[in-house]
C-alpha cells in the first residue's frame, strides 16, 4: 500500500510537473515561431512565383497554417492542464504557509505564557 505523500512531497511533485510543462510550453512556442517564420518566407515565394510553382507554394501554404493550427491548439490544450494544477500548488502553498504562521504565533505565545515574569 503506498503511503500518503506529505504536504512537502506534494508541493515538489508539483513543482517539478510544472517545470515540466514550462519545458514542453516553451518547445511549443519555439515551434509556433519558426512555423510562423517559414510560413512568411513562403508567402513571399508564392507571390512571386508562377504556374505550377504558385499552386506548389499555395499547397504548402495550406500545409503550414495545418501545422500551424495543431501546435496552437496543442499549446491550448496544454495550458488547460497546467492551469487547474499551478492553481491548486498555489493553493496549498498559501494553506501551508498560514498554517506555519499560525503555529509559529501559537509557539511564541505559549513560550511567553512559561516563562516566568
Amino acid at each position: 500500500m503506498k503511503g500518503r505523500l506529505s504536504v512537502r512531497e506534494r508541493l515538489e511533485a508539483a513543482r517539478g510537473k510544472f517545470r515540466e510543462y514550462e519545458g514542453r510550453l516553451r518547445q511549443l512556442e519555439a515551434r509556433l515561431r519558426q512555423l510562423e517564420a517559414r510560413l512568411r518566407i513562403i508567402q513571399g515565394q508564392a507571390q512571386r512565383a508562377g504556374g505550377r510553382a504558385r499552386l506548389r507554394w499555395k499547397r504548402l501554404d495550406r500545409e503550414l497554417r495545418g501545422t500551424i493550427d495543431t501546435t496552437l491548439a496543442r499549446l491550448h490544450g496544454l495550458l488547460r492542464t497546467v492551469e487547474p494544477r499551478v492553481r491548486r500548488s498555489l493553493e496549498q502553498t498559501s494553506t501551508l504557509g498560514r498554517g506555519l504562521r499560525a503555529g509559529i504565533k501559537a509557539g511564541v505565545a505559549a513560550y511567553r505564557r512559561s516563562r516566568p515574569k
